[in-house]
């Protein structure tokens, strides 16, 4: 039996979701116009530590050659701890944002933005898809001298995700300080309904959680919640028509199930309660073709790498991604998108040397600006 679920994705800016090389309307159009001295970081010392033996499960056609809580109420107050955490975090956002005073609007442009995004996405091995709904609301303080586009910014936003395995609630805080750097805290709320994969508890960080494995386990799914705290930097720079786009996910999580180690569906890989992970991935993409606006196409190649801390599970990712905003509006919608990532598994416990996919279309609605 084929299972739907989650694709991988909180990515960036998560705003826009789907797949992880895809660019905001100001990230994308700055990265694109304003050539800035910054070279993308990468961070190789992540696959060097853990990793375990390659084994291959899952359909031929895709191959090419940290303790349980005590109790629900300890899962409660945690809910609502995070809850209140953001929600301070972003009211106090939106009064320092009230205070801003930006530099000269260009003609035509506004100091705050508030924009209505959703997306679809979908993914192969593993398989899934998920439609994501969000708005978020920007303050600019700067404006590119050169470009008129915003250079400095501070956003607030919500999303809500949902797919047959689990619903994914999320409120974050965004802060661009700077042309090339960009950071995002982030608060995820996961309802797992039981069913389709999630949540299945493993024995051990040896476990295998392959296509077989996930299938074999069929009713044994939790209903429950999960956490995740988010922080994400990413790092951007230009060089004639090519763009580099670097991004860091350091992630906290909690889950309330029988574990000890729980299959996480975004990243594919195994965490216990109150582990962390870190992810790194990189792009260079080429800008093929620019219209009016925001219509843009870009493609190019990108390297990924993910280490779960306490499995001690490293996963890379090779491969090439496509981003194409064909027209800069089609009637009252702005910015449609289509975005899509094929790759191989350099290294996957569950899917070495097999090649992988993400593909996703959305679209943006400008309410206030």
């Amino acid at each position: 039996m084929t299972r739907v679920a989650w694709v991988g994705a909180v990515s960036a800016p998560r705003a826009i979701l789907a797949a992880h090389f895809c660019l905001t309307r100001s990230s994308a159009n700055a990265s694109v116009r304003a050539g800035v001295p910054v070279l993308p970081v990468v961070f190789p010392w992540l696959g060097v530590s853990g990793g375990h033996a390659p084994w291959r499960a899952g359909r031929s056609w895709l191959r090419p050659a940290s303790h349980l809580l005590s109790s629900r109420r300890h899962m409660s107050i945690l809910t609502l701890a995070g809850t209140l955490l953001l929600l301070t975090s972003l009211w106090a956002s939106w009064g320092w944002a009230g205070t801003l005073s930006p530099t000269e609007v260009p003609p035509g442009k506004s100091d705050t933005e508030t924009v209505l995004h959703a997306d679809l996405v979908g993914a192969a091995n593993p398989d899934g898809a998920m439609l994501v709904l969000g708005a978020y609301r920007r303050w600019i303080r700067e404006f590119d001298k050169v470009h008129g586009i915003p250079s400095a910014y501070l956003q607030g936003g919500a999303m809500l995700g949902v797919n047959p395995a689990y619903v994914q609630a999320s409120v974050y805080g965004e802060w661009m300080p700077a042309i090339f750097a960009q950071l995002r805290l982030q608060y995820d709320l996961y309802g797992f309904f039981g069913s389709n994969g999630a949540l299945l508890s493993f024995p051990s960080a040896e476990a295998r959680f392959g296509d077989r494995e996930i299938d074999a386990l069929n009713g044994q799914e939790e209903s429950s919640l999960g956490h995740r705290i988010l922080l994400q930097p990413t790092l951007r720079a230009k060089a004639g028509p090519l763009i580099f786009r670097n991004q860091t996910d350091v992630a906290y999580y909690r889950f309330d199930g029988r574990g000890p180690y729980f299959f996480e569906r975004e990243y594919d890989t195994l965490l216990k309660d109150g582990d962390f992970l870190i992810a790194n991935r990189t792009h260079v993409l080429y800008e093929a073709w620019k219209g009016k606006g925001d219509e843009m196409l870009l493609a190019g190649p990108f390297y990924e790498v993910t280490h779960a801390a306490d499995a001690k599970l490293t996963r890379q990712r090779i491969g090439a991604a496509l981003y194409w905003v064909p027209k800069e509006r089609v009637w009252s919608l702005s910015r449609p998108r289509l975005y899509a990532e094929i790759g191989f598994n350099v290294q996957d416990r569950n899917r070495d040397d097999e090649v992988f996919a993400i593909f996703g279309v959305g679209f943006d609605y400008d309410f206030l600006k």
